[in-house]
């Protein structure tokens, strides 16, 4: 690649100091003063003709992830929109000067090009790119909108239609193709060029052009086009904010986004529309709690995931063989994932050659779904399915390099199959892992020999395995700190984010869980009953997405997981009474607050859940496909038994005071969590909670 004279080409890596890593080419402070300085001397030079921006000197890798985030938690502005003293420049200040430019500017574009990386690149002049090009507009995800121009460039280039689509989505995955088709590339590398190469061919040309025509390509000097398909960008706009959350909901921002770009065509000139996406970007900035959430879980999902070390084990790289010990719902979802991660053999067992055949037959259905959707490539799914190995007998395990045990929660089970895994499986530095969701998993590594437990840890999924994103590493006394780094690594390879975790019954999610469903009962049962009493369907609206946000009330998710699943929990912890003597639980301690009607709808009535079509509520297979809740008048009647002695019965409760009293016993134990160190940090709970239990994220977490 040679450079002829004339062009001076600027990479924004060259900005970093050496000290500070900067893989993605974010914009902080240190480039943005480079970039700055670089072009005015470009522009002072008078050999230089044509300016080219570019991620790295030799046109690889990222062009620019966007803004330097963590500048968002100054008095700045983000370093987007208002200046900084000792003279560091905002991106709106380069990309003014960009626009403003007296030489032809031509941004190439690698890898990503996202945030102020695409602003950046609408200012400028010309843009090429290689087929390597992922570009987007995602801020609306960290509770903002693009602050330096995103907003109002954007329209002017492409149209409000493709705009709306690109910022109110946060779409981050926009291709070169799809960049020339809608105009916002002006050329694509051929497949004998670097884009780099491309750009000097754009430079050389841009060169002999006339002033007039530079004056052209500066889209503050444009207004925003009609819609090809003939609709009105007022009509758009309006359409685009039916598809918004609400703004309590979560949706300040992207409704916010609507706004801007509604101004890019209302208002009398660009310079104006530029000020209204200033005031918006610093009112979600200053004042929004949602963008302070969001902003939140950005940060606590990457510290959460980051390990302190790296592991040398080839598990980290995507090679070995995978067991996994259990064809249901958790086993089946576990070899999907590794399946799709590129591991292999992956070898699933059960006992039970029927439950085995029906695993084997959904994971393959499921690969080749995901196939036809695109999500997976043809030779893909070719090598997973190749991959996918089956067996009833526990000797087939003998040559893994990482097992997962899967089987239902029963501790004398767990701890039986990992003894005979002692002994059949070769590798001594093989990972046995248990996929337990509360039990003690010291006990479980107890039955292996003593210089296999520091392989041996919790890997709890969550259901379904090949959708869930959370993963608790459950770290034991003797879990060694190179085992927890491999489950870590793995766990990223599978798509998924790891959180470790210590040793207690329930880990972190559940253990939270049980005060929260606890309270919930009693806050039920305390206050319904009869005409005008709390109903279950009050507590879930409450508590669900149309008010607090939870993805689901905590007596919805009772009847899709099954309610059989809490009551043999309480079995198994001793506190329910024997149906057969009446006698209590002997862990039911004397003054516990407990109310038996989840035991009783369970063992006397045989309500489930979704599974038998009545739970908390009764289900039709002809409404909702089976799983819109339905009020039950057999569950009414049995809360009128259990609240009949309740001095509030019959009294409604307003939503907040709902939450409140069944969400702070969650959050307490939260901080018993902390205190115990089960977890290290608050965020690795709040993304637990997001995760796994589908809490809402403009909440922050718990």
């Amino acid at each position: 690649m040679s450079i002829p004279s004339g062009v001076a080409v600027i990479a924004i890596s060259n900005g970093s100091p050496p000290s500070i890593p900067n893989p993605v080419n974010a914009l902080s402070a240190h480039v943005r003063q480079y970039l700055q300085t670089s072009i005015v001397n470009a522009l002072k030079d008078p050999s230089i003709l044509t300016i080219v921006l570019v991620g790295r000197p030799d046109g690889k890798g990222v062009f620019s992830a966007g803004a330097d985030i963590k500048e968002f938690s100054g008095n700045s502005g983000g370093s987007v929109t208002t200046s900084e003293p000792g003279g560091i420049p905002t991106l709106n200040d380069l990309a003014h000067l960009i626009e403003g430019s007296s030489k032809p500017i031509i941004a190439a574009l690698t890898g990503a090009c996202l945030g102020g990386g695409m602003e950046l690149a609408l200012a400028a002049q010309y843009r090429v790119a290689d087929k390597s090009l992922k570009y987007g507009l995602p801020e609306v995800k960290i509770g903002l909108i693009p602050g330096a121009g995103g907003t109002q460039r954007l329209p002017r280039l492409c149209g409000v239609r493709y705009a709306l689509d690109v910022i109110v989505r946060g779409r981050i995955n926009c291709s070169s193709a799809e960049g020339m088709k809608c105009g916002f590339l002006d050329g694509v590398a051929k497949n004998d060029e670097t884009v780099v190469d491309c750009a000097m061919r754009w430079a050389s040309w841009a060169a002999k052009l006339p002033p007039i025509t530079l004056e052209s390509r500066r889209l503050c000097n444009r207004s925003v086009p009609n819609d090809a398909e003939g609709m009105q960008n007022e009509d758009m706009c309006d359409f685009a904010l039916q598809s918004c959350p609400p703004k309590r909901a979560g949706g300040e921002s992207a409704r916010a986004t609507v706004e801007a770009i509604r101004a890019s065509f209302e208002v009398s000139s660009f310079t104006d529309g530029m000020e209204v996406e200033k005031n918006v970007f610093n009112d979600l900035l200053y004042h929004s709690l949602q963008g302070r959430a969001y902003r939140h879980i950005f940060f606590a999902e990457r510290s959460s995931s980051s390990g302190k070390r790296k592991s040398t084990n080839p598990l980290a790289k995507g090679k070995g063989t995978i067991g996994v010990i259990g064809a249901g719902t958790m086993g089946r979802g576990i070899a999907i994932s590794f399946l799709k991660a590129g591991y292999g053999p992956v070898i699933l067992l059960d006992v039970n050659a029927k439950g085995l055949e029906a695993g084997v037959k959904y994971i393959q259905q499921t690969l080749q779904i995901d196939a036809k959707k695109g999500r997976f490539s043809p030779s893909k799914l070719k090598a997973a399915l190749a991959c996918l190995k089956s067996s009833t007998d526990l000797s087939a395990l003998a040559n893994c390099d990482l097992v997962v045990e899967a089987v239902f929660e029963n501790l004398g089970v767990k701890r039986d199959i990992f003894s005979k895994l002692d002994s059949i499986v070769k590798k001594e530095d093989a990972l046995l892992l248990s996929n337990t969701s509360t039990l003690d998993v010291d006990a479980i590594s107890s039955s292996l020999s003593p210089k296999r437990r520091q392989f041996c840890a919790g890997m709890h999924f969550f259901s379904p395995a090949h959708i869930m994103k959370l993963v608790e590493v459950v770290r034991g006394k003797d879990t060694s700190a190179d085992t927890l780094e491999t489950i870590r690594a793995v766990t990223k390879l599978i798509r998924k984010i790891p959180i470790v975790v210590g040793n207690c019954d329930g880990f972190v999610g559940n253990r939270m869980m049980h005060p929260y469903t606890t309270e919930s009962t009693l806050t039920l049962v305390g206050h319904g009953g009869g005409e005008a009493g709390l109903t279950i369907s009050d507590v879930d609206s409450a508590i669900g997405p149309k008010y607090f946000g939870m993805a689901l009330g905590p007596f919805q998710v009772s009847d899709v997981a099954g309610n059989d699943i809490g009551y043999n929990i309480r079995r198994e912890k001793g506190i329910l009474r024997d149906p057969k003597t009446g006698q209590v639980g002997k862990n039911r301690l004397p003054g516990m607050r407990y109310t038996e009607i989840a035991d009783e709808m369970v063992e006397k009535m045989g309500r489930l859940g979704q599974k038998v079509q009545k739970g908390w509520y009764n289900y039709d297979p002809k409404v909702g496909k089976g799983r819109k809740p339905l009020p039950s008048t057999e569950m009414q009647q049995l809360l009128d038994k259990y609240s009949k002695d309740s001095p509030s019965r019959g009294t409604k409760l307003e939503k907040d005071e709902i939450v409140q009293r069944v969400l702070f016993p969650l959050v307490n134990e939260g901080f018993k969590i902390l205190e115990e160190g089960i977890a290290s940090d608050p965020s690795d709970i709040d993304i637990i909670y997001l995760y796994g239990y589908g809490w809402p994220a403009y909440r922050g977490g718990p």
